[in-house]
């Protein structure tokens, strides 16, 4: 899950933007689309309050009396290129309570600034501001909202200190800070974040972060066992309270500082984990613990998620283990989610995946199961077993209680990389009703074309290059639509037989 906090806390300020309503509309050279004026008179602006969700404008000029008047869209606006703003247009937006995204700004004058911090509510995007005197942060200061100047990397400890007062989300582009810069920083009023920030030494400032839910400290790749406690929320605070972090070593003290503080961990760009770390890790109840870039697990530290009080272990990186090791994750309670897995071998490893309730989607890259852990997954009952697994990057598939469920479960069925079809395995697959995808298949037998026949629906076997006589005259018997569209080689018996039913779709060639 890259960047998980960053998009959960940044982008919370712009998703308006991202929705559907910004519609293409139609215009003419009699009345060009206003959106794209470069001025806007009231008339227009008017106009563009019937649009929906969002607006985005590519006005280079806006009059007081324009922005008054757009100061009542309901949705997101967005000001595209609007390099200069007069303070009595900053203060003509004031009863505006949406998402304010500004991005052509460079700079921001103080009465500029004092006529955006009118507004009551809503959030103030000024991303390409890279700079921000203390008299502006003083008047921005009184803004409501949240404000977004992902763009200034370097803050004083005089410009922090003007902030304070600040009640809203304040976001910062800032890597480094100075102690007195964090001190200042921590007197913030409102939340802060700080998703580049790569060093935080200061026990303060750690403490004021670790007050949020939601914290994404994914340039920081290490810390003390110190600033971990203090990161830690406060007790009886750590319900829902979600951090991403990007450490590149993590040290068992710290672990477990972490995990006892906080219910959610990503830890965004840990490449080992070592034995002692999980073991500490799972010393304390938690929610989910992630690992975005883990790419290896040893026997032991999989022991020790397995047994930890976690309802979930998120991998998104891991993509094949030993048998020892998925033994070794099948072994206690925990649930897992394994993002990148190719390949299923023990049956206790599959009966891990299975318990987590929900969707499965996770398990689309498996390439392999065996027939044990296939098994697992035929035998299991419950909805969440196989009602968004379709297990689509298999590239051989044995298990005919498995193939049969798949073929219940859904109607559409997407199974394109196989390249052979064990006839038992045609006949599962066939009763399957809906849209079939065999389109990795080379080859078909007489059996498997005789079972596939009966498939009601759409079956693609746009991977088949070549068919015997015996194949082709079962397949004509097909009640469903076929697709053979990569068929190279077929004796005119066979030809002759596939045309005789027009539901199969044929190259040009053999037609």
């Amino acid at each position: 899950m890259p960047n998980f906090m960053t998009t959960r806390l940044i982008s919370a300020l712009s998703v308006a933007a991202l929705l559907g309503g910004i519609l293409p509309v139609q215009t003419s050279a009699q009345n060009p689309d206003p959106a794209r004026a470069k001025t806007l008179t009231v008339e227009q602006a008017t106009e563009l309050l019937k649009r929906p969700n969002a607006l985005r404008l590519g006005v280079t000029e806006l009059s007081p009396e324009a922005a008054s008047v757009l100061a009542g869209f309901k949705g997101a606006l967005s000001f595209e290129v609007l390099s200069s703003l007069s303070p009595a247009a900053a203060a003509a937006l004031s009863p505006y309570g949406g998402e304010l995204n500004l991005p052509g700004l460079k700079t921001l004058a103080p009465d500029v600034a004092a006529g955006l911090a009118k507004r009551e509510h809503g959030s103030l995007i000024l991303q390409g501001i890279t700079q921000v005197s203390v008299e502006a942060a003083k008047a921005l200061a009184d803004y409501k909202g949240n404000v977004n100047l992902a763009g200034v990397k370097e803050i004083t400890a005089d410009l922090a200190a003007a902030f304070a007062p600040h009640a809203g989300m304040l976001v910062l582009g800032a890597t480094e800070v100075s102690d007195d810069t964090a001190a200042a920083l921590a007197k913030h009023v409102g939340g802060i974040t700080l998703g580049a920030l790569a060093r935080l030494t200061s026990t303060p400032l750690a403490r004021k972060l670790g007050e949020q839910e939601r914290l994404s400290l994914n340039s920081v790749t290490s810390i003390t066992k110190d600033i971990a406690d203090a990161l830690g929320p406060r007790a009886g605070e750590k319900k829902h309270h979600v951090l991403g972090i990007g450490l590149k070593e993590l040290p068992a003290d710290v672990a477990e500082s972490l995990a006892h503080g906080w219910e959610l961990t990503y830890f965004t760009a840990l490449l080992d984990l070592s034995a002692d770390a999980a073991a500490a890790l799972a010393k304390h109840r938690t929610s989910h613990l992630g690992f975005n870039v883990l790419e290896k697990l040893s026997p032991e530290a999989a022991r020790s998620l397995a047994h930890a009080p976690t309802l979930l272990v998120v991998l998104y990186g891991l993509k094949e283990v030993s048998p020892e090791v998925e033994l070794a994750m099948g072994s206690g309670p925990a649930s897992w989610q394994v993002w990148a897995l190719t390949k299923i071998t023990k049956a206790e490893f599959a009966t891990a995946l299975v318990k987590r309730q929900g969707p499965h989607r996770e398990l689309d890259k498996v390439a392999f199961l065996s027939d044990e852990a296939a098994g697992v997954f035929a035998a299991d009952s419950s909805d969440a077993a196989l009602k968004n697994m379709q297990f689509p990057g298999l590239t051989s598939l044995t298990h005919v209680p498995l193939s049969a469920k798949l073929a219940i479960r859904h109607k559409d069925l997407k199974l394109a990389k196989l390249t052979a079809l064990p006839d038992d395995v045609a006949k599962a697959l066939a009763t399957q009703k809906g849209r079939l995808d065999l389109s990795g298949v080379q080859s078909l037998s007489a059996e498997a074309a005789k079972a596939l026949a009966g498939h009601e629906g759409e079956l693609k076997l746009d991977g088949v290059k070549e068919i015997s006589d015996e194949a082709a005259k079962a397949l004509a018997q097909a009640v469903g639509a076929v697709s053979l569209g990569s068929l190279e080689k077929a004796s005119p018996a066979a030809a002759a037989a596939l045309k005789t039913n027009t539901k199969i779709l044929l190259p040009a060639k053999l037609k």
